[in-house]
């Protein structure tokens, strides 16, 4: 048997052939309303996972632990976060492995940072950067949510990624911020050689302006430019069709690999005198 729902996790209510899940934080007390149907959070702590409830109104339901994207999806957040599949190619693609000393600017909610933490795991190093209060609180707050408190391998600072990069001997940098080109000529000091560098975003010009900036410094290989495209589908029992509100393109991941110096090309080199790989991530 697993270990039962814990006070201060989130935890989901599930129904058979109904819409999305309800997500919640479970309390010590209180009654949690789900659909016009109420559960006191004492009666839940200690339950199993995948355990069934009735409520008064006889309306069956299972409550289980979120998985991590689940999570992600419904987390409190104030600004964009990465979602599960921004995140996957960039776990994937950046090569993230337990024990990897990373970066990640900026913080955002801290969705990327959970999946970079359980990448990682407790013998990584993860340092989080950002510049507003506001998100350096509430990336802290939905970290500590799913891990229960502060995770011990996670670092938070205020630092200004386009101005400099405190911390060094750094696996891989994963960036998340409006102007990413503009953070290549720190990490050519902070990233180890072998190392990658992941940027994420929204537009096809800022991609392009990261990836002039990646060749013009003559310390990045083997680039890879990918369209992260996702289309969710309703399955039922006589009919099947895209979801209504599907976002299919969200934006542009970007990976390159740190090597020993070169000359950097000529302002007029055409775009085929360098690698790139552009693919489309389903």
């Amino acid at each position: 048997m697993s270990e039962g729902l814990r006070v201060g996790e989130p935890i989901e209510f599930l129904q058979f052939g109904k819409a999305k899940p309800y997500l919640v934080v479970l309390k010590a007390q209180g009654t949690i309303n789900v659909r016009g149907h109420r559960f006191a959070h004492a009666e839940l702590v200690g339950l199993e996972p995948g355990s069934r409830l009735v409520s008064p109104q006889g309306e069956e339901f299972f409550v289980v632990r979120p998985t991590l994207a689940r999570w992600v999806e419904s987390m409190p957040r104030f600004a964009k976060t990465i979602y599960p599949k921004e995140a996957g190619p960039i776990l994937l693609y950046g090569d993230l492995f337990a024990g990897a000393r990373v970066l990640e600017a900026g913080l955002g909610s801290g969705g990327l940072s959970l999946s970079l933490l359980r990448a990682i795991g407790p013998e990584g190093r993860l340092f989080s950067y950002d510049t507003r209060e506001r998100s350096l609180q509430q990336g802290a707050d939905n970290v500590a949510l799913w891990y229960g408190g502060p995770h011990p391998a996670h670092t938070i600072r205020q630092v200004d990624v386009y101005q400099e990069i405190p911390d060094g001997d750094l696996d891989r940098v994963v960036l998340d911020v409006p102007e990413p080109w503009q953070v290549v000529p720190h990490t050519e000091q902070a990233l180890r050689r072998g190392g990658i560098l992941c940027a994420f975003v929204p537009s096809i010009t800022q991609t392009h302006e990261f990836v002039n900036a990646l060749r013009d410094s003559g310390r990045f290989a083997d680039l890879t430019v990918l369209e992260t495209i996702q289309r969710p589908w309703q399955v039922g029992r006589r009919s099947i069709r895209p979801e209504n509100q599907a976002t299919p393109h969200t934006g542009f991941v970007t990976v390159a690999r740190h090597v020993e110096g070169r000359p950097a090309l000529p302002p007029e080199a055409s775009t085929d005198d360098a690698e790139r790989v552009v693919r489309s991530a389903g």
